[in-house]
């Protein structure tokens, strides 16, 4: 259980300061680090011109560009190789439209198979990318790893263009250039960006450089239609949204909004999706939009939603919409099949500091999905592996923050032999196994785990509580104080409020599989409010009945369900009186 910790008032030294300000908006400000008007005024309206940072900052960007464009201006051969998930598939979108727009004709777009070929460029790709002729490699959204590739491709007179944003290695590629904010020697002065971000900011460079010298007939700040796609991929990859990509989401909703891509308006039109296009959020990609992208590479390939993003054609739209959300369908089906098992599987460990199981029938794609269900219930490191219709087996891992420790580093302290690979983030990271190795992995990663040092972090196991409010206070005017602190996420989080000694009125639950958790509560006026969980039914710390008494954590937000404005709240945490 959380331990709830209701936040210091604000300072009378602050509240001076930022006086202009509502005494709502005042304290929701002091608890985000802002204490200046200065400082209020540039985060509760975002600026594109003062906010975006100059690409050209960038190391490696003049040439990178610089490069591009002589590939443009020769007409060589350029594969854009991207990854397989929603970052990476919205990054090569981005050099698509830009080289279509340009009227450059002679590019590839090759995103790899998640299954069969796994993350980044490999020997294998280098050969058939030279016997294409390809003279320019992009990779977006991946490389800053691949060494022994870049190497083959310049052996072959293939020049490689990375741009990522994942942590770049001691031995880094020897590319024509490396475009990433986390190599050392960088001084840009935001590192946080998505591969997509990455992507843009190029993209940026190069219209800026084309349209000065004239090479490019397009007006100057086109590169602007491109921030839907920024957007969806930010969100998706759960960057922090601070700085620069708070404003990269902020404007690239309003594109969201008017977007010309008849793949997006495909999920605005499906009945099933639920979003209103006029008031599309960053809650609508993080939890209906972007789960479906990525869900193509998890279950088939990502080239159905590449090809989503980039079509014409209103009738393809339609038909890949609805596949995906078939196989998203089926993903919860799977999900849930695995879960079932992992549980059965606890069961018979219940003491074990690390959750490790897997199954070779499993597919890998769904089991970062799992993961996150399983550490929501158990709180520990989970490891789960499995092969599917794969070469080998892979794995996806998950750990709370407040246990301190960087998954990454956990499994590069594995004796030798038992991982083929890994990487990804401190807490979320893949994994590939030796399969003669299988029958080691969970000892060797219990023992890992209980032997490497742990960084003190008890704040994450803390639900801060931004402000006591009543149900009467939940109103249209105090939401739309809050919704000026929007697109909220990594590192700006909803605000949390908790409400004591609640009645329940109703309880109910709903969902294809009645997943999901309704609390309806009575007003003085005794009209309902009610509360939201979602994957919050079957959990026992939310066995509740009518007429029980509650403490309820909860942020506010408005639901548009069939059409019909409403304020609701959204569960973040229960305590039983």
């Amino acid at each position: 259980m959380k331990q709830w910790i209701l936040r210091d008032p604000i300072s009378e030294k602050v509240s001076k300061k930022l006086e202009k300000q509502p005494d709502f908006i005042r304290n929701l400000l002091f608890y985000k680090g802002i204490e200046t008007e200065k400082e209020a005024g540039i985060f509760l309206n975002p600026d594109y011109e003062r906010d975006l940072h100059d690409p050209f900052d960038m190391l490696g960007m003049d040439k990178a560009v610089e490069r591009i464009i002589k590939a443009i201006e020769k007409n060589e051969r350029i594969i854009i190789f991207g990854d397989y998930d929603a970052d990476g598939v919205s990054a090569s979108t981005i050099f698509h439209d830009f080289f279509k727009k340009v009227g450059f004709e002679n590019f590839h777009v090759h995103i790899p198979d998640r299954h069969l070929d796994g993350y980044g460029l490999t020997l294998e790709s280098i050969d058939e990318f030279s016997k294409q002729d390809a003279k320019l490699i992009l990779t977006v959204d991946c490389g800053s790893s691949d060494y022994d590739e870049v190497e083959k491709a310049n052996s072959l007179g293939i020049d490689v263009v990375v741009t990522d944003h994942h942590i770049v290695p001691e031995k880094k590629p020897n590319a024509f250039a490396l475009v990433n904010p986390k190599q050392s020697g960088d001084n840009y002065p935001f590192e946080y960006l998505c591969g997509a971000g990455i992507a843009f900011k190029v993209v940026q460079a190069l219209v800026r450089r084309g349209v000065d010298s004239g090479l490019f007939n397009i007006v100057s700040g086109w590169e602007k239609w491109l921030l839907d796609v920024v957007a969806i991929a930010t969100v998706a990859d759960m960057v922090p949204l601070t700085d620069e990509n708070r404003a990269l989401v902020y404007y690239g909703l309003k594109v969201l909004k008017k977007t010309k891509r008849v793949g997006i308006h495909s999920f605005y039109n499906h009945k099933k999706m639920y979003i209103t296009q006029d008031r599309i959020n960053e809650e609508d990609i993080a939890f209906v939009i972007a789960p479906r992208l990525n869900i193509a590479s998890r279950m088939e390939h990502a080239n159905m939603s590449f090809s989503l993003l980039v079509t014409k054609s209103n009738d393809e739209s339609v038909q890949i919409v609805n596949h995906l959300e078939e196989l998203n369908l089926r993903r919860r089906e799977i999900v849930q099949e695995v879960v079932s098992g992992i549980y059965d599987d606890i069961g018979k460990n219940p003491d074990d500091s690390v959750i490790v199981v897997g199954n070779k029938k499993w597919n890998p794609g769904v089991l970062g999905l799992t993961a996150n269900r399983i550490i929501e219930k158990y709180d520990k490191p989970v490891f789960l592996w499995g092969k599917g219709e794969g070469k080998e087996v892979r794995g996806s891992s998950r750990v709370s923050d407040h246990l301190g420790v960087n998954l990454v580093d956990l499994m590069k302290s594995l004796p030798e032999g038992i991982l083929n690979e890994c990487g990804g983030h401190a807490l979320a990271a893949g994994f590939s196994v030796n399969e003669d190795k299988l029958s080691e992995l969970k000892g060797a990663l219990i023992k890992a785990f209980d032997e490497i040092p742990k960084e003190e972090n008890a704040e994450g196991n803390s639900l801060y509580i931004d402000k006591e409010m009543g149900i009467g206070d939940i109103n249209w005017g105090n939401h739309k104080m809050i919704d000026q602190f929007a697109p909220f996420g990594v590192d700006n989080p909803k605000p949390v409020f908790s409400f004591d000694n609640l009645e329940i009125k109703n309880v109910k639950k709903f969902g294809g599989k009645k997943e999901h958790l309704q609390l309806d509560f009575e007003k003085l006026n005794g009209k309902l409010m009610s509360a939201i969980g979602f994957f919050m039914a079957d959990d026992k710390r939310f066995d509740l009945e009518s007429g029980q008494k509650i403490k309820l954590a909860a942020t506010i937000e408005r639901s548009d369900f069939r059409n019909f404005p409403e304020l609701r709240l959204k569960i973040v945490d229960i305590i039983k009186k």
